[in-house]
């Protein structure tokens, strides 16, 4: 016998429908969402019916005395989300704070969820939102009298049939001793922290029955269009193939390269090169690039450091026409500065580009830079691991240069050996008191290699690699 499936209803936040909740909510569904003042609570409710609402899904949103209809309105105006005819006919503002001062008065919170259901039978509504649901407690006086409305309204919105979401200035803490979180379905949380200036918000489903979300939490952020959620990236598992075949290998663009690594890189893998900075790992990067677009398969560049004026100046000097290969779209430049990146925003888009583009062969210069807006060992472990298999998935070959310590080859405070294929590091030494650059290739998987230290110099020809 066949499981019934929950009916779901997509939010139209696409990271939040398509990774974080497997679709979207399940229809019929008491949900709270809660977080501090500002948090965008009342932005993301709102996108969430202007997507759904029509003809056969009418919504009716009730507000408190801390969010009048009028300044409801005022704000929402203001997203692109916002369309005035389905706001005058499917959306409809409905205030509650006359019938909650009669329950003051002593006739009962009865008569809130009479009104409530009034109101929702009325217009026929798929769809309740209360604005703020807590800001009620402080009007007809404590957590008994809470629970009797909590408990009555739940059990009318369940024979009426509707998607209901209870907004709250909620804490943690509470959602472990108010009775309105008894009786919810969902639990979604919404909150932000500051790191040196940015202030970066999080969304985070605690609870939602009958789905299996991925917990924990996920970046958004707000902008004109609304909400945009980000969520954090998690490992692929990679198929195993069934049966052995020849691995293809690529050129590097640096002929005594492709010789220690007996042939070139291998189709398809993830190479990291850690040198000490100065010692060419963006020459190295940018003639793999011009390598690629020579043989048919375009590139993408992602730069935190080099400006695209530098990165033009610099390819010229190696004969590289840069500026030529972006206007032909053969390879496409990505800058962003480490300071002000969002590393979830930045993995969706780069994952973007390189599907709509048909990228072959992809550069991070550098993934050093990430760890500014990372600064937790475990979480930069976690987040380029995952970067690296997802990017694996898509098939490119990937390039990840990456500052190298001062100690000889200490490429180990990556963590990143479990899913590289190759490394190769380049470093300075001391000869005859004189400073030269010598470049070694530590890892080749499922490859023979040169294991020697070998001299280089940098020429307008790019990495010549001395025998």
């Amino acid at each position: 016998m066949k499981k019934a499936k929950l009916p779901i209803i997509p939010t139209g936040l696409k990271g939040l429908d398509n990774v974080i909740l497997g679709g979207g909510l399940p229809q019929y569904s008491l949900n709270i969402v809660c977080g501090p003042p500002g948090s965008g609570k009342t932005i993301f409710c709102y996108q969430m019916l202007f997507f759904n609402a029509g003809q056969q899904n009418k919504a009716v949103c009730f507000s408190t005395v801390s969010e009048p209809p009028i300044k409801t309105l005022r704000y929402l105006q203001q997203f692109n989300f916002f369309e005035l005819e389905k706001f005058k006919e499917h959306i409809k503002l409905r205030d509650l704070t006359t019938v909650l001062k009669n329950v003051q008065e002593g006739k009962g919170i009865g008569e809130v969820i009479n009104f409530i259901r009034e109101e929702i039978e009325k217009e026929s509504a798929s769809f309740v939102l209360i604005d703020s649901f807590k800001a009620i407690s402080s009007i007809i006086g404590g957590q008994d009298a809470m629970r009797r409305l909590i408990y009555g309204l739940a059990a009318e919105l369940s024979v009426l049939q509707c998607t209901a979401f209870l907004i709250g200035e909620y804490t943690e803490n509470e959602a472990l001793t108010d009775p309105v979180f008894n009786i919810a379905d969902g639990i979604i949380v919404l909150s932000s922290d500051r790191k040196g200036y940015l202030r970066r918000n999080y969304i985070e489903v605690l609870k939602m029955r009958g789905t299996d979300y991925f917990a924990g939490r996920h970046r958004f952020l707000i902008d004109s269009s609304g909400i945009n959620v980000y969520p954090r990236l998690k490992p692929i598992e990679i198929a195993i193939p069934i049966e052995s075949c020849e691995r293809k290998r690529i050129k590097t663009g640096i002929e005594g390269l492709d010789k220690m690594t007996n042939g070139g890189l291998y189709l398809g893998s993830a190479t990291l090169l850690a040198g000490q900075s100065g010692t060419g790992k963006t020459i190295l990067s940018l003639k793999f690039l011009d390598e690629g677009a020579r043989n048919g398969q375009k590139g993408l560049l992602v730069s935190f450091e080099e400006s695209p004026p530098h990165l033009f100046s610099m390819a010229k000097t190696l004969g590289i026409e840069l500026d030529k290969l972006v206007k032909e779209e053969k390879i496409i430049l990505c800058h962003a500065s480490p300071v002000e990146l969002s590393v979830d925003k930045f993995h969706y888009q780069l994952i973007s580009l390189i599907r709509e583009n048909k990228i072959e062969r992809v550069v991070i210069d550098s993934i050093s830079d990430i760890s500014i807006t990372i600064a937790d060992p475990v979480n930069l472990k976690n987040y380029l691991l995952s970067l690296v298999t997802q990017l694996s998935g898509l098939g490119v070959t990937l390039l990840l240069s990456s500052e190298m310590p001062e100690e000889r080859f200490g490429v180990t405070t990556t963590q990143l050996s479990v899913v590289i294929d190759a490394i190769i590091t380049m470093r300075y030494k001391e000869a005859n008191d004189i400073i030269k650059r010598v470049i070694s290739v530590i890892k080749m998987r499922g490859s023979n290699h040169d294991k020697r230290i070998r001299e280089y110099e940098i020429t307008n020809d790019g990495l010549v690699i001395k025998e």
